[in-house]
């Protein structure tokens, strides 16, 4: 990818793979957008990690799990509570802006919001999968 002006992760995330990055304009933040995402950039063999900010300004409603590889957030504002389930049980991190989060392969994770959370993640898509709380 070639140098461009600024890019507003909240309305056009960036696939970071090993070999291409790739702006997603008009990116639609819901089931179809992922799903046409992992095919048109992920099916080669290159992952890498759809980067991108969400807001949350309310508890997760699903329990989420990476099983392809780690996820990274990072807060840019609001606090909170990151819930994951680990092997040796239920851990509870409470977080805040500045503070990053590894959500491990294959761990189950979820977060409740005191006041309204923006971040940044770092998601590999490929192999996620979602259930109710």
């Amino acid at each position: 990818m070639s140098g461009t002006g600024p890019i507003d992760l909240s309305i056009s995330p960036i696939h970071l793979g090993t070999t291409k990055t790739v702006v997603q304009t008009d990116f639609g933040f819901d089931g179809p957008a992922f799903g046409n995402y992992i095919e048109t950039h992920c099916s080669d063999g290159d992952e890498g990690r759809l980067v991108m900010i969400e807001e949350s300004p309310s508890d997760w409603s699903a329990w989420e799990c990476h099983n392809n590889a780690d996820e990274v957030v990072v807060v840019l504002e609001g606090s909170g509570t990151f819930i994951q389930q680990l092997e040796a049980g239920e851990v509870q991190i409470p977080f805040k802006a500045g503070d990053t989060f590894i959500n491990p392969k294959g761990v189950w994770h979820t977060a409740n919001v005191t006041t309204p959370m923006r971040a940044i993640y770092m998601t590999p898509c490929p192999g996620t999968e979602h259930r109710p709380r």
